[in-house]
């Protein structure tokens, strides 16, 4: 079942994009007062703003989402707003605030931004009857994609399918591109920093398809750099500790503007002021005093080294960096001077910066459309069991990084053969035989930058910055749920009683096909345990 709608929910701003058939493109769409119609190098889309604001305690509570904020002075420094709802729910950062006599986290709130964007979308097509598509970031991992879902079925979306933004952003430059072109993918938005290589292909129906050769990303965004502004005048104009947590809303707003008016100008004078006392903090900021922050906070290493690490990939599949013909630019981020010099000195003039703010939306709309694309597994994956020898877990990957989809999962150290798993029973008369998948991310770096530091709001709205320590570190954290295969009649201990076999299929789970060695019955068939992301 085909679809023609695509959301890009994004830290700063979200974009949805409809499928023109008769057009063969994607556009974006305006959601009435939730949208505003901006311009870009005399191109024109639609984004709504991703924020959500409540404005009575009942359970039916009033909100305004988007652009209506901008309407009503005092809205968007107001503690019942929510703003940056992607990146919390993302890093699993939930921070329930009070809001009259609720309790509302940034998941709640993201569900209730993403509602009534749906809700507004549905007058282009029923949601019920057709696949949406959603974008995600290429380090996100499987419980954002799970609550993206859970919130998109609960605004009654039928179907869900989603990319990753890289991806996306590729096939929303793809008519621009040649067939047998090979181009990077750099999107540098709100929250995140993501590189796809990718290569544009033909199939015998002379449709065209993307594969990607590579993927790397990072937790940093223009709300990264937001933070780091407000930091800096905090710094200079030696505001105490609790003044500056109660501005910090108002801090980051103007911080955002002069991050902006930076791109363009040589210079901007960062100035707010407290509501209580009247008292203004003025702080003039150069271009280059803005570029000293953002390296001091270690920005261009970040970027430099998930631009090595997606290249190492390509390059490990036959494509160096002198066979790219383009670097697509994407995501407002982007357009910050200093990180487009950083890409014109690897690229020069390959760089093109086209529409920086629709693409992934647009090409996402392409994708469920039915524009194929041959994909990657973004994270690896292994199965972890308990050794009794060492009385320790241990994990065996089963699915290495970049592994293609739909496959069979073959055996790492043999990749010529199918991975054959043989399960024996841990204790005597066993009747059930657990299989537990682990999602792995092998993670460079804290996501904020060279000194480590976390933007967090409390309860009651207020925001404040915790440091963290950059550290590198191997995350494992087990996806869905325990499957469990049950033995009947009871396995013996240390009886090898099951033989499992593992595939992959189109819609990104892992699937699991088990025989009984004692009956020699086959209990599960391509049976589905977790998705992959």
């Amino acid at each position: 079942m085909p679809g023609r709608l695509a959301i890009d929910f994004g830290t700063s701003n979200t974009v949805v994009a409809l499928w023109d058939a008769e057009r063969k493109g994607g556009r974006s769409i305006p959601l009435g007062s939730f949208s505003r119609l901006e311009r870009y190098d005399n191109f024109e889309f639609h984004s709504t703003p991703s924020l959500i604001h409540y404005h009575s305690d009942g359970e039916g509570a009033r909100v305004s989402v988007g652009a209506q904020l901008f309407a009503a002075n005092g809205l968007l420094t107001h503690p019942h707003t929510f703003r940056l709802m992607k990146t919390y729910v993302a890093q699993g950062m939930l921070l329930a605030r009070n809001v009259g006599n609720r309790r509302i986290d940034f998941s709640r709130a993201a569900s209730d931004f993403l509602g009534q964007v749906l809700l507004a979308a549905g007058s282009y097509c029923n949601l019920s009857e057709e696949e949406v598509a959603f974008t995600v970031p290429v380090e996100a991992f499987e419980h954002y994609q799970k609550w993206l879902e859970e919130a998109a079925t609960n605004a009654g979306v039928g179907v869900c399918r989603f990319i990753d933004e890289a991806s996306a952003a590729a096939l929303g430059y793809a008519a621009r591109l040649r067939t047998g072109a090979a181009f990077i993918v750099f999107d540098f938005g709100g929250g995140t920093a993501d590189v796809s290589v990718v290569k544009l292909d033909e199939n015998q129906g002379g449709e065209r398809r993307c594969r990607a050769l590579g993927k790397a990303g990072a937790q940093v965004g223009g709300s990264s750099i937001d933070l780091w502004l407000a930091r800096l005048v905090i710094e200079r104009s030696k505001m105490p500790e609790a003044e500056s947590l109660r501005l910090m809303p108002l801090l980051l707003l103007e911080a955002e503007r002069v991050k902006k008016a930076l791109s363009d100008g040589e210079s901007e004078t960062f100035t707010c002021m407290n509501p209580d006392t009247g008292q203004v903090v003025q702080e003039d900021i150069s271009r280059s005093q803005f570029e000293d922050l953002l390296d001091k906070n270690g920005l261009y290493n970040k970027l430099n080294t998930i631009l090595d690490l997606a290249e190492a990939q390509a390059r490990e599949r036959g494509y160096a960096r002198d066979s790219f013909q383009a670097c697509l630019m994407i995501g407002g981020s982007s357009l910050i001077p200093s990180v487009r010099r950083l890409l014109r000195a690897r690229y020069g003039e390959l760089v093109r910066c086209e529409r920086p703010f629709d693409a992934v939306a647009v090409g996402a709309a392409a994708w469920v459309a039915g524009t194929d694309f041959d994909d990657r597994i973004r994270h690896e994956y292994a199965l972890r069991a308990f050794d009794r020898a060492t009385g320790q877990y241990i994990f065996k990957t089963i699915v290495p990084a970049g592994t293609s989809y739909p496959c069979a999962i073959m055996d790492p150290a043999n990749p010529q053969r199918q991975l054959v798993l043989t399960i024996k029973a841990a204790n005597e008369e066993q009747t059930r035989l657990g299989i537990e998948i682990w999602e792995v991310s092998h993670r460079a770096s804290a996501p904020t930058g060279g000194e480590g530091f976390d933007l967090v709001f409390d309860a009651m709205g207020g925001a404040h910055y915790s440091k963290r320590e950059d550290v590198e570190q191997i995350t494992r954290r087990p996806i869905g749920s325990k499957s469990f295969i049950e033995a009947n009649p009871p396995a013996k201990k240390g009886d090898p009683r099951f033989v499992a076999t593992f595939s992959i299929n189109s819609q990104k789970y892992i699937c699991i096909t088990v025989r009984d060695n004692r009956t020699g019955r086959t209990l599960k068939r391509d049976e589905p345990l977790v998705k992959l992301t």
